[in-house]
């Protein structure tokens, strides 16, 4: 593999916790200095990443991440100088869409709240249900797995999708998650995707594992089963140590094979 770009998530798989290590930091700074460029594809919004970024000592000056992608895909910035500048086209279009999401969702959010509760007999630990809104947190990964499939059965909607990461399940857009979106910013560096390395931990990250995109799948190996099984089986990358540690195993063993 000819490797242009590392595209990571960042809770559990980048990182265990704030801050980013130190070695994990090094070895980003190292890969650059190859012409390897770096990507965060989060979860998280663009301000909460760049808290964890200036909590990690990583100023903008450093020259990476080169892009940020947040909220599971929906928004794509650039880094330009020492500022993150919007991808305004993409950004834009997804923001109208944000809103015909809310309206498609209205007040069925609190339908699927009765259903988990009442039907599911499942107890949520926090939830976050408004008009156009629904974020829930379970006890576990099954809950949230078994809300999800409740839900996605009865539901049909052109922008709505249903993301889990970990034990959190939210309702977001189906027209940009983190495999789609991470095409558009291989198409702004010019890449290939099979020069693009993806590397995730969670369900959330599946739309650039599972090969649709054609990027080369990876995972460290405190990832879910499910997605660790769908790496192998996309002849990706599972790495024997957690997190971090592992994101490093994974590229240092594409860099020394590509010299063989």
């Amino acid at each position: 593999m000819d490797l242009k770009l590392v595209a990571c998530d960042l809770d559990n798989t980048l990182m265990e916790g704030v801050p980013i290590q130190p070695e994990v930091k090094d070895f980003i700074v190292k890969i650059r200095k190859k012409g390897i460029k770096f990507v965060i594809n989060s979860g998280r919004c663009l301000e909460n990443i760049l808290e964890v970024l200036s909590e990690s000592k990583v100023p903008c000056p450093e020259g990476y991440p080169e892009a940020i992608i947040s909220m599971h895909g929906i928004f794509i910035h650039y880094l330009k100088g020492n500022n993150y500048v919007e991808d305004e086209e993409w950004n834009k279009e997804k923001r109208k869409e944000l809103e015909i999401l809310k309206q498609e969702i209205g007040w069925k959010s609190k339908m699927w709240e009765k259903m988990i509760e009442d039907k599911l007999k499942i107890k949520p630990l926090r939830k976050e249900i408004d008009q156009g809104v629904f974020r829930v947190l379970f006890n576990n990964k099954e809950e949230a797995e078994r809300a999800k499939e409740a839900i996605t059965k009865e539901t049909r909607f052109k922008y709505v999708t249903f993301l889990r990461n970990k034990h959190l399940l939210l309702a977001t857009l189906s027209t940009a998650q983190k495999g789609h979106s991470l095409l558009r910013v291989a198409r702004h560096f010019n890449l290939s995707p099979g020069e693009i390395l993806a590397i995730g931990d969670s369900h959330n990250d599946i739309d650039m594992l599972n090969g649709r995109y054609g990027f080369v799948p990876a995972a460290p190996s405190n990832a879910e089963e499910e997605v660790k099984s769908l790496v192998k089986s996309k002849n990706g990358y599972v790495a024997s140590l957690a997190e971090g540690k592992g994101v490093i195993e994974i590229v240092n063993l594409l860099l020394h094979s590509s010299k063989k």
